[in-house]
This record gives C-alpha cells, structure tokens and sequence, in this order.
C-alpha cells in the first residue's frame, strides 16, 4: 500500500528510441499498397521537467501480468519474460517486455482462429491460437532487457487428423534454424484435442541477447495411436500458454515503464501502428517508424507506475480509450494526440502533456494527530477515462478500487497526497471523494466527503480540519500551474 509522501526532486523525463517496420505485425496494422513508397518518420519528445511525485515502495503487482513472476531483485526479475494465454482471442501478449513480436504461419500469415483452451496457473481455461492446415508456426520475441533464457514451454493439441508430434527449432537471423529436438511425440494421441504439455531446456543454448529470438514449430504425423490419418490440409493443432522464461532487467523504481504507441490514418481512423515497449530511467533516444505517404493521427502514452493502463492495442479510433485503476493512485501518466502529414523522410519535436492532476489534502488540526493510523479514500464520481476521438463513448472502465494510505502525521507532516488521472481535456470534470478514517486499532473514527471540478495538469488541494470539522467544511484551492505560482480559492 501507499506510504506517506515525501518531497520529490526534478528529474529529466526521457524519449524513447523504436525502430518498427508497419509489416511487421499484420494484425495490428492495416494493409499496404506495397508499390506505395514509404518514409522514414522520426519523433524526438522535447526534453522537459516534472515535478515527480515518489512511487510508494515496491510491491506486488495484482494483475495477473506480475503473478507468475517466481522471485525478484532490486536490479532483476527471475520468471516469464513472454506469457500468451490467448484469453482474449487476439495475439497480444500477457507478459512482455517489447511489442516487437510476432507470430506467423504457413508463410507469413498470421492467425486469427482460437479454440477451447487450458488454465495456466491462475490463468483460467480461456482460449487457445487455433491453427488449421498447418505446416509452420513461428514465434519472434525480441529478447529486450533479457539476462538469461532457462526454458520454453507450452501446451499442444490436435483433431483427430491433426499432427500428433511437431519438431521445434531456434534461429535469431529469422532464416537458419538450428534443432532444439526433432521429434516431439503427443503422450494423448487417442483423445481429439487433449492437451499435451512439452518444455525445452534453452540455458544451454548459445545466444545473442542483443538481437531476437525466432521459434518455429514444424508440425509431423507421429505415432497415431487410435487417432484417424494425418491430413495436413484439414487437421488442426491447438497451441495456448506459450512462455518463455528467465531472467530480465526490472523496471527501475516502478513495476511499470513503458510507452504505448497508436499511428491512426487521419482519414479513415483506422489504426496502422500500435504496440508498447518498457523504457529505462533516463533513457534518452529517438522514436523511429516507417510509414507511407499520407496523413496520420499519432498517440503515445507514458506511464510509470505499479501498474498497467487499461489501453485497447487494436481497434479503430472510435474504440481508443486510455484509463488508469484508481487505486494506482501514484501513476505519473503523459500522452499527447499530434496530427501529421508524411510527404518524404521527417522529424517531428513532441512535447508530453501531463494526464493527470494531483490531489492533495492539508490538514489544519491544532490538536495532535498521530492517532490516525489509516486513511480509505473513495472515488463518488464517476469512474475517469479518456477516449479523445469519441467524446460520447460509453464508460467501457468497470473500477471499484479505493486508495489505502497509512499516513505518519506529526507536527510537521499533516498532508496527505495521489494522483488524479484526468487524460486531456480544456473542460474541467467533476471529481467527489469519501475519506473514512481510522485508528490504530482499526477502529473507525468518522466520514467526510470533498468534491470539486478539475483539468489534468492542475493541483488541487482541500484544506480543513480531519478530526473535528463539520463535513465539507474544506477549502478548495486550485493551482492551474505545476510550479504552484498561482492559486484560486473558492467555497
């Protein structure tokens, strides 16, 4: 849970280096007219200071994305590097550290069919990638910020005139594959689509961390058992929980850093490009993709964080939304929405605009205060999120959380403080907060309720006594300016 927070310093944000080629991952991307010419489309963030509001100490993640690490360290983190469950029937993947994948079959294709699949640890039994006709599949994984590799594993199935073994190999050029075992037999041959769980040692291998790491699976006739004929036309071969596992760099000082990328055709509002990829502390390099001549809508969201933001990867612009748990309650959220025309290769300078808006409460008791052990604060508005081509959009957000604080108040400490995700908007929104208020023991000690209207990039406080004032009785101050020049206050 949240700590009480302490002064924070200045520190440069960062701008992010990607080199993405469109094609290279089809389902997120509209296809192209192959003779139109294409264009090398720089972005570089203008370098800026914020006012960095302290992440709490570390913690575990509740998503599910940040369960099924096995054990972490300060500087690394030992467990799955890629994780795809296919639950939500699209090749996203559950775990990654780079969007920079892909997975293809039969040539370049890439699927698009799932099937009934099988529970992964505290994933449930969803869906699984459903492949007919198959004579390869092939997994790119980047291997970025990868210190070790120990293993790869999956689970397979296959109809009864599906394959009923498959050989399996690695290459990091994408062209010359090398054997990881030849022959991999189906125990269940008898029962259509029963699942059949292998796992390959890969610390033994040679391999360049430094560049990708490309897997291909062969499907093969094997033993058939009581299983009909193989047909490599019409049998099918179900592939789910497809993990990589070892040992990677962590995220410095938070569970979360990573940019999230959408490239719309202004036109058709479609989407052509989008991903998301982890940046480091201060690194500071150029954003990079190729595009063809035409006009684009571009978003990029930053958030650092103890957890991820609730951003549809694929869709059109009408369906775009960004939104952020509230009891992520010290995320530090940046987008910006730029408009652009490519004629020929081009830079772009791009400025981050905050997306959130701090909250703060000062508490002005002349009486001692340490007996307030606990602080539940509640969200009475309605939940926030962000969807900037679709000002009508349904609240897709679904978010009961609340905001634990276990404040230290003495005679110098009496505030208390999270961040507000706001997204961006010139319209100030209605924001409403119950804070119950507890003990030591736990006991309940009394209720009140504040409320206000606020813009993202703007700080609010409420100050008024915590202990013995009569409810609502807080002023509201609004700073409209981060570096707190300017203040209105109002009733």
């Amino acid at each position: 849970m949240m700590r009480r927070p302490i002064h924070s310093g200045w520190y440069s944000f960062f701008i992010f280096f990607i080199m993405f080629n469109v094609s290279s991952c089809k389902k997120n991307t509209e296809e192209q007219n192959d003779a139109q010419e294409s264009y090398t489309v720089g972005f570089k963030f203008q370098e800026f200071e914020q006012d960095a509001s302290p992440l709490g100490a570390k913690r575990a993640a509740s998503s599910k994305r940040y369960a099924v690490v096995n054990t972490t360290t300060e500087n690394m983190y030992e467990g799955h590097i890629y994780y795809w469950s296919f639950n939500t029937e699209t090749l996203m993947p559950d775990i990654y550290p780079s969007t920079h994948w892909r997975i293809t079959y039969n040539g370049g294709q890439i699927p698009d069919e799932y099937g009934i699949g099988w529970a992964y640890e505290d994933h449930t039994a969803g869906r699984a990638l459903s492949l007919k006709g198959l004579k390869e599949l092939i997994f790119k994984m980047p291997l970025t910020n990868v210190l070790a590799l120990h293993e790869l594993a999956f689970d397979v199935s296959s109809s009864g005139t599906g394959p009923k073994s498959f050989s399996l190999s690695f290459s990091q050029n994408g062209d010359d594959y090398t054997a990881l075992q030849e022959n991999n037999q189906f125990t269940n041959t008898n029962t259509p689509q029963a699942k059949n769980t292998f796992t390959f040692a890969l610390a033994e291998q040679s391999l360049d961390f430094s560049r990708d790491l490309y897997i291909k699976l062969t499907p093969k006739a094997g033993n058939r058992g009581s299983a009909g004929d193989y047909n490599e036309v019409t049998g099918i071969m179900r592939v789910d929980n497809f993990r990589l596992s070892g040992i990677a760099e962590r995220v410095a000082d938070a569970n979360v850093r990573r940019i999230h990328y959408h490239i719309f055709d202004a036109i058709t509002k479609n989407v052509i490009l989008s991903g998301a990829d982890h940046f480091r502390e201060g690194a500071l390099s150029d954003f990079a993709l190729t595009l063809p001549g035409g006009d684009y809508i571009a978003s990029f969201v930053t958030n650092v964080s103890n957890a991820e933001l609730d951003i549809p990867e694929i869709g059109g612009a009408s369906d775009y939304f960004v939104a952020n748990t509230f009891s992520n309650s010290k995320a530090e959220i940046f987008g910006v929405l730029d408009t652009f025309t490519v004629q020929g290769d081009m830079q772009k300078d791009i400025a981050l605009n905050r997306y959130y808006s701090e909250i703060r409460f000062a508490f002005t008791d002349p009486g001692d205060l340490s007996g307030v052990a606990k602080l539940i604060v509640k969200r009475t508005h309605e939940a926030n999120f962000y969807a900037p081509f679709n000002p009508i959009m349904n609240n897709p957000i679904e978010d009961t959380s609340e905001i634990v604080l276990l404040p230290e108040f003495d005679e110098t400490n009496r505030e208390i403080y999270f961040n507000q995700f706001i997204g961006h908007t010139s319209i100030p929104l209605p924001l409403g907060y119950r804070v119950d208020v507890y003990d030591a023991s736990d006991e309940w000690i009394r209720t009140f309720q504040v409320e206000s209207e606020i813009r993202n990039n703007m700080q609010l406080l409420f100050r008024g006594k915590l202990l013995d004032a009569p409810n609502g009785q807080f002023v509201v101050r609004l700073n409209e300016k981060w570096d707190g020049e300017q203040q209105v206050d109002f009733n």
